[in-house]
Order: structure tokens, then sequence, then C-alpha cells
């Protein structure tokens, strides 16, 4: 068993409902699930991703960051969350560091890719949202997915992510979570928050750091629960997900609080 499996047990007993909101699209969990199993048989059958292999990734929040984790999850591999508001060289260190087998890149981030390309030309490039010169588009990737995408020596016991320090006091250092450490790490956070499978999570936290990926957003995907997710926070982009969507939870941070206790339309929110 791996962590990917409480996906497709969601995806078995409520294939319809829905598991991410983002922008206009709705992604049910028999989607994710499907989208999940093909995207780690194309990094396998592709790319040759397998047992401790490490797939970075820079980009916004996406509903294929997700996917991207619970397909590491599968095959062994270590999913390695890139903040975006490094500048190029920093970023390039983080990649070197943890000798990613695969960079995903959104577009607008794309400047790490020449770089990268010099630090370890072995590198897979991957554009989440385009073609990258000397590289594949992951429309591309998932179209050419064939064969098998597990791993059999694969368990909770595997490590699954890189999330690297902020590295105040010297160079980042990469923490190294296991797939039971998420697994407990949901159980904690569904008791603390008493979420069920009917909550409804908004993210608008960066999925780089631990507190937007793992404190509601994979614990509400692994009990079954819907998450609306912002690419980005903004005051006005939150408080239109809050009247839209009517989310039951969501986690904030003192800056964010403020810019939406300090907007306009806090007072008729």
């Amino acid at each position: 068993m791996d962590l990917s499996d409480v996906i497709d047990r969601n995806a078995a007993f409520a294939p319809d409902k829905v598991a991410i909101r983002f922008a206009d699209a709705a992604l049910t969990y028999a989607g994710l699930a499907q989208r999940i199993a093909l995207a780690a048989r194309a990094l396998k059958s592709q790319l040759g991703v397998g047992l401790g292999d490490r797939v970075a990734i820079l980009a916004a929040n996406h509903p294929d960051y997700l996917v991207l984790l619970y397909a590491c999850a599968r095959l062994g591999a270590l999913l390695v969350p890139l903040n975006w508001r490094l500048a190029v060289p920093e970023q390039v260190y983080i990649l070197r560091d943890a000798s990613v087998k695969v960079l995903v890149v959104e577009e607008s981030l794309a400047a790490v890719c020449v770089p990268l390309a010099e630090a370890l030309p072995e590198a897979h490039g991957v554009g989440l949202d385009f073609k990258p010169a000397g590289g594949t588009s992951l429309a591309e990737l998932l179209a050419g997915a064939s064969g098998d995408g597990r791993h059999a020596r694969v368990d909770t016991s595997s490590p699954l992510l890189i999330v690297y320090t902020s590295g105040t006091t010297g160079r980042p250092k990469g923490a190294v979570l296991r797939q039971d450490a998420l697994a407990a790490n949901a159980a904690m956070s569904q008791h603390m928050h008493d979420m069920t499978a009917d909550d409804h999570v908004l993210t608008v936290l960066p999925m780089f750091h631990v507190g937007g990926m793992n404190i509601q957003t994979t614990p509400a995907l692994q009990l079954g629960a819907t998450v609306t997710l912002l690419a980005r926070f903004s005051p006005d982009a939150t408080l239109d997900a809050i009247e839209r969507d009517r989310p039951t939870l969501t986690v904030l941070v003192p800056a964010t609080i403020q810019a939406l206790l300090e907007h306009p339309r806090w007072e008729k929110a």
C-alpha cells in the first residue's frame, strides 16, 4: 500500500465527488485517481523515474502539483517543491543539492531551465503549461504513458517529500518526509480541525511550504473532502472563493489575515 491508495479508495466510494476546484474547472475523485495513475505511468515509462528518484516542481499552486505528489508515492520517488520566490541561483542550488531527475516548471518561472541544463545536463525538463526548449510538455508526457505505474518495493515507509528549509543562517537543507509522516499528519489535522469528508478546504498558501500542502490540503484529499485551490493568495481572489464556494476550513497566516482585514470588502464578507 502507498499513499495514493487513499485517493483510489475515495474514487471508489464517491467517484463523482469534486476533489479539487481550480480556476473554472473541477476535478472529481475519479478524475484525480485516473490522472495520478496516468502521471505515474508516464514518469516511469517516458523518463525512467523510479525508487528514490527526485521530481522537482517549480510552479504556483495547481492541481497537477498534487497529482505529481501522489504519482511519486506510487513510484517510490520523492517530490521536491521549489519556492518560486527564490532567485534562480538559489533554485539551481536546491536542484543540484537534491540531484533531481525531473523538473516540472511553469512557463512564467522557466528562467531556471537554462542554468539547470548547465548544472544538471542529465535532468529532464517538463513544462507544466508549455514545451520548454530541449524538454517536453506535461501534456505530451502524459500522452506517451504506457506500462505499469507502480514499484513493487514501495509502501508507506517510503520517503515521499524533500522540503527545503529557509536557509536563514546558512544554505537551505532538505528535510525528508516519509509517506507515513503525511498519513500521521493527516490524522492529526483531521482531529485538530474536526475535519470530515463533508468539509470544503480553501487553500491559498503556497504548496512549496508544508503549511500550504500538509496542514489541510492533503489531509482533506486523504479523507475525501473537497479542496478549492488558488494559484496564489490575493485578498480579492480569497474573498471571491469564500463567497462562491463557501469553504468550511482554511489556513491563513498573519500577513494574509491582515490583508483581508484591511480590504474594503471585509466588512461585508
